[in-house]
């Protein structure tokens, strides 16, 4: 839970030093080197410190999962972190034997739970979760479950993997899924490349899934404060259920509570054998290195690791096509709040770049929809607040996105109003500039200076945090299925004229894609809270304060505090003092904690 947290808040500092930091004046130039299991490699030399950040992206994401187990991507990347043979127990043998038992009891407890969720249809029971629903038999395998449950806590190290790194010199050992990956990285010393080498290539062969049921209970309370605890986290889950109507990016992340309930141990081994093989994971090295040496590293570590029995399965499932508008209504306790979105291209899809340069045209304090919304209008806030999401998905405020997922594609158009504006009224507006883009070919001056300025922040990003920018931008692309298309998309995005854009949005842009969430202000006027009426800043304030070790709370301090000052945008700079304010706070109390 806790490395969740950091990640997610580092994520939104991230996206707003994307645009502060200087921009380098070359593209990323990877050496790229293949395993005889499989394993892709790629490497990249920047030699300003001597560090290296190095990551493996598998190739996997929710998008690979099916019903019944959506959200073992997200579980599986904790279970990473769980320790192997050799890590994280004081004896291994005994470990094991309490894992097989447990494996047993909740067979038991399964069999229990088929006849919770018959009564469940049948309306004699409301909430398998209660205590008072489980049945007599469940209740006592529960006893002795978790009496198995703390007497594998005695023999486990906590957090040795997390220990040996900072030991040397490591740090941001971190990890993240989305709908296409997962992807597991941290920084280090030039010096101690080799254990990393040792401990990654110890980590993918030999997983273990300590702790497996009682983590699940963690990735519940991650859904508590990431989704049903802010103001718009439900309803955007919906929302998103709603658009994605037959492909697996129907679910989130996340997964669905009654999934993650019952996932199983063999089930995850089963995933580990199918997707985490060499052969479909991705390796990146980027800082002071020298690729001939490093490759041999690579090889003595991780191709002892054999290749899978199989090859991943492809995703069968595609999006069907919507034969009418689609719409949700809701309240929350936050500013009105409109989303357009519609059905586009996949990622390298011809039509991407288009469709790219149409949401920067859109997007910023000088794109469309903030001289309609804000400064024509005056009826939305300002586009201009750190909120863009690192892999896809919406973001907040005014705002258009393109959302290039591996097999399929929406265009996003966010609107939050100010306090007291209707959300028809953002609904309107939004229409005003998504018609004129179709019926009006954007004049040349303005079409080269998006397509400057996307360029430049591709560039910045790629600089942010001594090669995370590089390592994101590889990793994705890699994952996705090509990493030349981080130098290849420019290129592309630079040949759109005029009338490609015009063309996609007529295409695009029509009513039997679009689908609208209208979300209005619940009870009248809206308290913003500290979140100022951002649920993103309010999330990661939330997050913040819900963090309970000092040591990793103290990292993420010092990673927002050094890159505070390259930081030039007002409001940006704000939000950033502001986390660093509730951060020192939280801080003071749990030093005050320790003391007692």
């Amino acid at each position: 839970m806790k490395r969740c947290i950091i990640y997610a808040v580092l994520v939104y500092a991230v996206v707003i030093l994307a645009d502060a930091v200087p921009a380098p004046a070359q593209n990323i130039d990877a050496e790229e080197y293949w395993l005889d299991n499989g394993m892709q490699v790629l490497m990249v030399e920047r030699h300003e410190n001597p560090t290296i950040m190095a990551a493996i992206f598998a190739r996997v994401g929710s998008a690979n999962e099916i019903t019944g187990i959506t959200g073992i991507s997200h579980l599986f990347e904790h279970m990473m972190f769980k320790g192997t043979e050799t890590i994280g127990t004081k004896d291994i043998k005994h470990d094991r034997e309490i894992m097989t038992q447990l494996d047993s009891l909740k067979e038991l407890m399964r069999a229990e739970e088929r006849i919770m969720r018959e009564k469940l249809r049948r309306g004699e029971i409301e909430d398998m979760m209660n205590p008072e629903a489980k049945t007599p038999r469940y209740r006592e395998i529960d006893v002795v479950f978790d009496s198995l449950i703390l007497e594998q806590r005695q023999l486990i190290i906590k957090d040795q993997l997390d220990e040996l790194y900072n030991k040397h010199g490591g740090f941001f050992l971190n990890a993240f899924t989305s709908d296409d990956m997962t992807g597991y990285f941290v920084r280090l010393p030039k010096n101690k490349i080799e254990l990393y080498m040792w401990l990654e290539s110890d980590r993918f062969k030999n997983p273990v899934f300590r702790e497996f049921y009682s983590e699940r209970d963690v990735v519940r309370e991650e859904r508590r404060l990431g989704v049903e605890s802010t103001p718009t986290g439900l309803i955007e889950e919906d929302f998103r259920a709603m658009f994605w109507k037959s492909s697996s990016y129907h679910w989130d992340v996340i997964g669905w509570p009654s999934d993650v309930e019952n996932i199983t141990r063999e089930q995850a081994h089963q995933y580990y054998d199918t997707y985490y093989a060499p052969n479909n994971l991705t390796m990146i090295l980027v800082g002071d290195l020298e690729p001939d040496k490093m490759i041999k590293l690579v090889k003595k570590y991780f191709e002892r690791i054999p290749r899978g029995k199989t090859e991943p399965p492809d995703v069968i499932t595609l999006e069907e096509k919507q034969y009418g508008e689609k719409r949700l209504i809701a309240e929350a306790e936050t500013n009105p709040k409109v989303e357009i979105w519609y059905h586009t291209a996949a990622w390298k899809h011809s039509d991407s770049y288009p469709l790219e340069i149409l949401a920067g045209i859109m997007s910023g304090k000088t794109g469309r929809l903030y001289k309609k919304l804000v400064e024509e209008k005056g009826i939305a806030k300002s586009s201009v607040r750190g909120r863009r999401r690192m892999f896809g998905g919406s973001g907040l405020g005014v705002n258009a996105n393109q959302d290039s997922k591996k097999y399929a594609g929406a265009f996003q158009i966010t609107a939050q109003g100010i306090s007291g504006v209707r959300a028809e009224q953002l609904e309107e507006a939004m229409y005003e500039v998504i018609e004129d883009l179709k019926n009006n070919p954007v004049p040349q001056e303005e079409l080269q200076k998006v397509k400057n300025q996307l360029r430049v922040q591709k560039i910045r990003f790629m600089d942010i945090m001594s090669g995370m920018g590089i390592i994101f931008f590889l990793g994705n692309n890699a994952a996705l299925g090509d990493w030349t298309e981080v130098n290849n998309n420019p290129k592309m995005c630079d040949l759109v004229t005029a009338e490609d854009v015009q063309r996609v949005a007529k295409k695009y842009f029509t009513n039997n894609q679009r689908n609208v969430m209208i979300i209005n202000t619940k009870g009248g006027p809206e308290g913003e809270g500290e979140g100022g009426g951002d649920p993103q800043l309010a999330q990661a304030v939330q997050m913040i304060k819900s963090m309970n070790e000092a040591a990793r709370l103290e990292q993420m301090i010092g990673m927002f505090s050094m890159q505070l000052d390259r930081v030039e945008d007002p409001q940006q700079k704000a939000q950033m003092e502001k986390l660093l304010e509730i951060a020192n706070q939280r801080l003071k109390e749990l030093k005050a904690d320790e003391k007692k």
